[in-house]
């Protein structure tokens, strides 16, 4: 399973998807806190995460995850239409990132970068 966490509908529904077609199972959640429990209870395979969601951002989610030793080996790709994206996955610990807006060939190919299984 991989676990998107998005608070735009339009885009979580888009990225769901996406890796459906591509036979991955998808969790859409759209704040920080959610993803955080989320992500210790179903270890999923990775997480796409926006770094601007409610409550915790997504920065600060990434640092989260990527300090506790049961969630850090989890591969974790930032989301954003920031300019500075890659400095921001940089400094949290972030696996890898992608802009938005974003190419679906990008999406299915950080999938399979990343992700542990398929399907």
């Amino acid at each position: 399973m991989i676990l998107v966490v998005e608070d735009d509908p339009q885009v979580a529904r888009l990225i769901a998807l996406v890796l459906g077609r591509n036979g991955y199972e998808s969790e859409v959640v759209a704040d920080g806190q959610t993803a955080m429990s989320r992500a210790r209870a179903a270890k999923p395979e990775m997480i796409f995460a926006d770094l601007s969601i409610e409550g915790m951002g997504g920065q600060a989610l990434c640092s989260a995850l990527k300090g506790q030793p049961e969630t850090k080996g989890i591969p974790f790709v930032v989301v954003s239409g920031d300019r500075d994206i890659a400095e921001k996955a940089r400094i949290c610990g972030a696996d890898d990132y992608m802009g938005k807006p974003f190419e679906f060939d990008d999406l299915v190919r950080l999938v399979k970068k990343y992700a542990r299984t398929q399907g």
